[in-house]
């Protein structure tokens, strides 16, 4: 900044106090603020500030400070805006994700639900059959278990997805096996 004019009388009008300050200021926004579309914001937030309430300053002992402190004032301010809006946005995606979460968890609860419905619904044979692979256990391990061909383990697997596949399709549910 250049000068330590008094704003006063006729002879500083609004456009010379901008050729004056707003570079300045601009640059003292940017260096605090990291981003030059707010520093211009800001730079001309504070001239419009100042200009307004310029009878309020006419003794000051220099403007060059005053608007310094403003320029640093609104920066800051800015500053704390955006980590309040990043903090709002922070929290917005964390209930949001909170609620898919909670959806998630309700639709898996139901698809589970009708499953076991319909696994319920199967012939007894071929009901033990599937609940002895959501149990983790292979093939051979049913037809042990069971006492049975391991070929009939496959041949009853294969009517159980099929009949669940018909439960499903009759009542409009949609899982791929």
């Amino acid at each position: 900044m250049r000068s330590n004019k008094k704003v006063t009388g006729n002879h500083f009008d609004l456009g010379d106090f901008i050729r004056e300050y707003f570079a300045s200021l601009c640059a003292i926004a940017f260096k605090i603020t990291g981003d030059s579309d707010a520093a211009q914001d800001i730079a001309q937030e504070v001239i419009i500030k100042f200009w307004e309430n310029k009878k309020q300053h006419e003794n000051l002992e220099s403007i060059e400070n005053y608007l310094f402190i403003m320029v640093r004032n609104e920066s800051l301010n800015y500053l704390r805006g955006l980590a309040r809006e990043k903090n709002r946005y922070e929290q917005v995606t964390f209930i949001n994700e909170q609620e898919d979460s909670v959806w998630d968890t309700i639709i898996e609860q139901e698809t589970n639900l009708l499953l076991l419905e319909a696994i319920n619904a199967l012939p007894p044979q071929c009901k033990r059959i599937v609940d002895l692979s959501l149990a983790g256990n292979n093939t051979k391990e049913i037809a042990e278990e069971l006492g049975i061909a391991v070929n009939t383990v496959k041949v009853l697997k294969s009517r159980a997805i099929h009949k669940l596949r018909e439960y499903f399709s009759e009542n409009d549910i949609w899982i791929e096996f």
